[in-house]
């Protein structure tokens, strides 16, 4: 059966690194921050840096591309906007919920997911999704819970203190003028590369087994029906709308429907803005996720 298939060799795997985290921070409790800041400073910059340079995808699938993430976000952050006057939420909370809709996990959940689901074009289309969700998570989203805390002005600069901002004019510059990295530089950053998947996979699980349902559970309950039910409805009419090319417009709807992603938690727990529900969101959504992505994979083949 198709739908089993995917079950097996498409979100099987995933689970099963997510799983063996969880497994090992329940027995041996790991320093959750050590290996957040790793994943944050080291793996997913160079990630970037390597997936970026080397895709083959043709200028304008990278425009498309660019454009329906940039008009998902706003699409995404209305709803969020929306979901808070309905429930109420003050400052804060509006703030969490807003970035756990807003933000999937692109990275972790969405490189292998969708390298597997779409071997040809998957991971060159998702590292683009991946930058361009990456670059506005860390600064807007950077900007978004810490202007209520400090200035506008250290909010904004805040933003440029994450190396994804860098990674992407280093990969705009190897690509277009030719630069080249020496070997002993190039070679490092391919490595960190590498380990995305397994690490990331396996952080993800590391950081569920730390969370807790707790009160926020309705808040998440909300999050999680507007991430992963609502979501890819809006995907699917916005690559309608948007006319994009049928052979990257499965991966870019598949891509919105994917969990809350773990940066949520990690800014969260940066600037402590509602760690508790931002946690109940991940978990909640990467869990479910087991039925909904694959739900979504089905349909759009």
């Amino acid at each position: 059966m198709p739908f089993l298939n995917i079950l097996l060799d498409i979100i099987a795997p995933i689970f099963v690194l997510i799983s063996l985290g969880y497994l090992f921070q329940k027995k041996w409790h790991f320093d959750m921050q050590a290996l957040t800041r790793i994943l944050l400073y080291l793996v997913m910059p160079a990630t970037l840096v390597v997936s970026l340079t080397q895709s083959e995808l043709s200028a304008d699938f990278v425009w498309d591309t660019s454009v329906f993430c940039l008009l998902m976000l706003v699409a995404l952050y209305v709803l969020s906007l929306a979901g808070s006057l309905i429930m109420r939420y003050r400052k804060d909370m509006k703030q969490a919920f807003s970035l756990s809709v807003m933000y999937y996990n692109s990275g972790n959940y969405g490189f292998p997911a969708s390298e597997l689901a779409f071997p040809t074009l998957g991971l060159a289309v998702q590292s683009i999704v991946l930058a361009v969700q990456n670059f506005l998570v860390f600064t807007l989203g950077l900007f978004f819970v810490s202007v209520g805390r400090i200035s506008a002005r250290k909010a904004f600069l805040q933003s440029f203190k994450m190396p994804f901002v860098y990674a992407l004019i280093l990969a705009f510059a190897i690509r277009n003028f030719g630069l080249e990295l020496p070997g002993f530089v190039w070679l490092p950053i391919e490595y960190l590369a590498e380990a995305l998947v397994p690490m990331a996979l396996v952080t993800l699980g590391m950081q569920l087994a730390r969370t807790r349902i707790t009160q926020a559970w309705q808040a998440s309950l909300a999050s999680l029906v507007c991430r992963l039910v609502i979501s890819p409805l809006i995907g699917y009419g916005l690559v309608l709308l948007l006319d994009i090319d049928p052979r990257i417009a499965p991966i870019l709807v598949v891509s919105t429907s994917y969990p809350t992603a773990i940066n949520t938690v990690l800014i969260a727990m940066e600037f402590g803005s509602r760690e508790d529900f931002a946690a109940n969101a991940v978990f909640l959504s990467t869990v479910c996720s087991i039925v909904t992505v694959a739900v979504v994979i089905f349909l759009v083949r």
